[in-house]
Protein backbone atom coordinates (compact mmCIF):
# COMPACT_ATOMS: atom_id res chain seq x y z
CA UNK A 1 0.00 0.00 0.00
CA UNK A 2 2.90 1.87 0.55
CA UNK A 3 3.73 3.08 -2.65
CA UNK A 4 0.20 3.15 -4.39
CA UNK A 5 0.71 6.91 -4.76
CA UNK A 6 3.93 6.92 -6.21
CA UNK A 7 2.94 3.85 -8.67
CA UNK A 8 0.20 6.46 -9.80
CA UNK A 9 2.64 9.56 -10.09
CA UNK A 10 5.13 7.13 -11.84
CA UNK A 11 2.28 5.74 -14.51
CA UNK A 12 1.26 9.17 -15.27
CA UNK A 13 4.75 10.44 -16.04
CA UNK A 14 5.51 7.47 -17.56
CA UNK A 15 2.39 7.37 -20.25
CA UNK A 16 2.43 11.05 -20.86
CA UNK A 17 5.71 11.20 -22.51
CA UNK A 18 4.76 8.43 -24.35
CA UNK A 19 4.09 9.86 -27.30
CA UNK A 20 2.74 7.41 -29.65
CA UNK A 21 -0.30 6.89 -26.99
CA UNK A 22 -0.63 10.71 -26.64
CA UNK A 23 -1.22 10.86 -30.29
CA UNK A 24 -4.18 7.77 -30.32
CA UNK A 25 -5.62 10.14 -27.37
CA UNK A 26 -5.22 13.52 -30.09
CA UNK A 27 -3.45 15.02 -26.58
CA UNK A 28 -2.32 14.32 -23.06
CA UNK A 29 -5.27 13.40 -21.91
CA UNK A 30 -4.66 11.22 -19.21
CA UNK A 31 -6.54 11.61 -15.55
CA UNK A 32 -6.86 10.11 -12.38
CA UNK A 33 -10.63 10.80 -13.08
CA UNK A 34 -13.22 11.02 -15.96
CA UNK A 35 -13.23 14.85 -16.63
CA UNK A 36 -16.99 16.04 -15.95
CA UNK A 37 -18.92 16.80 -18.99
CA UNK A 38 -20.28 19.93 -17.36
CA UNK A 39 -16.55 21.34 -17.84
CA UNK A 40 -16.69 21.59 -21.48
CA UNK A 41 -13.37 19.83 -21.46
CA UNK A 42 -13.95 16.17 -22.02
CA UNK A 43 -11.79 15.04 -25.05
CA UNK A 44 -13.40 12.42 -27.63
CA UNK A 45 -10.64 10.32 -26.33
CA UNK A 46 -9.18 9.97 -23.21
CA UNK A 47 -7.16 7.67 -20.52
CA UNK A 48 -8.12 7.06 -16.62
CA UNK A 49 -6.33 5.67 -14.27
CA UNK A 50 -8.34 3.85 -12.29
CA UNK A 51 -8.63 0.95 -9.64
CA UNK A 52 -6.32 -0.69 -8.00
CA UNK A 53 -5.76 -3.94 -5.70
CA UNK A 54 -2.86 -4.11 -3.61
CA UNK A 55 -1.49 -7.56 -2.54
CA UNK A 56 1.45 -7.92 -0.06
CA UNK A 57 4.44 -9.68 -2.65
CA UNK A 58 7.49 -10.16 0.33
CA UNK A 59 10.15 -13.18 0.50
CA UNK A 60 12.47 -13.92 3.06
CA UNK A 61 14.84 -10.83 2.00
CA UNK A 62 12.46 -8.05 0.40
CA UNK A 63 9.30 -6.10 1.17
CA UNK A 64 7.30 -5.74 -1.54
CA UNK A 65 3.56 -5.79 -3.10
CA UNK A 66 1.77 -6.82 -5.94
CA UNK A 67 -0.79 -4.04 -7.70
CA UNK A 68 -3.49 -5.17 -10.25
CA UNK A 69 -4.67 -1.70 -11.84
CA UNK A 70 -7.39 -0.77 -14.11
CA UNK A 71 -6.35 1.77 -17.02
CA UNK A 72 -9.73 2.56 -18.75
CA UNK A 73 -9.62 4.13 -22.24
CA UNK A 74 -12.87 5.72 -23.29
CA UNK A 75 -13.76 7.56 -26.63
CA UNK A 76 -16.75 9.40 -27.99
CA UNK A 77 -15.75 8.54 -31.15
CA UNK A 78 -18.31 6.02 -33.26
CA UNK A 79 -17.19 2.61 -33.39
CA UNK A 80 -14.12 1.01 -31.99
CA UNK A 81 -11.09 1.84 -33.97
CA UNK A 82 -10.23 5.09 -31.71
CA UNK A 83 -10.34 3.13 -28.70
CA UNK A 84 -8.74 0.18 -29.95
CA UNK A 85 -5.88 2.50 -31.42
CA UNK A 86 -5.65 3.99 -27.68
CA UNK A 87 -5.55 0.71 -25.93
CA UNK A 88 -2.81 -0.65 -28.41
CA UNK A 89 -0.13 2.43 -27.61
CA UNK A 90 -1.35 2.17 -24.18
CA UNK A 91 0.09 -1.47 -24.23
CA UNK A 92 3.21 -0.01 -26.17
CA UNK A 93 3.93 2.01 -23.88
CA UNK A 94 4.25 -0.42 -21.01
CA UNK A 95 6.14 -3.32 -22.91
CA UNK A 96 8.47 -1.10 -24.25
CA UNK A 97 9.92 1.00 -21.38
CA UNK A 98 10.49 0.37 -17.66
CA UNK A 99 8.24 2.40 -15.54
CA UNK A 100 10.49 4.46 -12.92
CA UNK A 101 9.24 4.13 -9.33
CA UNK A 102 10.62 6.18 -6.29
CA UNK A 103 10.93 4.13 -3.67
CA UNK A 104 10.78 0.74 -5.17
CA UNK A 105 11.62 -0.87 -8.23
CA UNK A 106 8.92 -2.66 -11.18
CA UNK A 107 10.24 -5.87 -11.16
CA UNK A 108 7.34 -7.24 -13.69
CA UNK A 109 4.87 -5.75 -15.51
CA UNK A 110 2.58 -7.57 -17.59
CA UNK A 111 -1.12 -7.28 -18.94
CA UNK A 112 -3.70 -9.65 -18.05
CA UNK A 113 -7.21 -8.51 -20.06
CA UNK A 114 -8.56 -5.86 -21.79
CA UNK A 115 -12.43 -5.48 -21.75
CA UNK A 116 -14.71 -3.37 -24.26
CA UNK A 117 -18.03 -2.14 -23.69
CA UNK A 118 -20.35 0.58 -24.84
CA UNK A 119 -22.43 3.10 -22.67
CA UNK A 120 -26.04 2.41 -21.83
CA UNK A 121 -26.56 5.43 -24.27
CA UNK A 122 -24.38 4.12 -26.78
CA UNK A 123 -22.32 7.62 -26.73
CA UNK A 124 -19.48 6.30 -25.11
CA UNK A 125 -17.07 3.35 -25.38
CA UNK A 126 -14.80 1.91 -23.04
CA UNK A 127 -11.40 -0.37 -22.45
CA UNK A 128 -10.83 -1.53 -19.41
CA UNK A 129 -7.22 -2.75 -19.43
CA UNK A 130 -5.74 -4.98 -16.37
CA UNK A 131 -1.92 -4.98 -15.76
CA UNK A 132 -0.30 -6.58 -12.62
CA UNK A 133 3.01 -5.30 -11.30
CA UNK A 134 5.14 -6.87 -8.76
CA UNK A 135 7.10 -4.02 -6.89
CA UNK A 136 9.73 -4.44 -4.72
CA UNK A 137 10.19 -2.27 -2.07
CA UNK A 138 13.62 0.16 -1.41
CA UNK A 139 15.08 -0.92 2.26
CA UNK A 140 15.73 2.48 2.72
CA UNK A 141 11.87 4.34 2.32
Amino acid sequence: MKLSLSLQRALLTHLLAYQPLIEALDGPHIHDAPPHPSSGARPDTYLVIGDENIAAFSTQTTSGSEHEIVLSVWSAVRGYAALKSAMAALYDALEETPLVLTGGTVVSLRFLTARTSREARGRLRRADCRFRLLVEHDPES
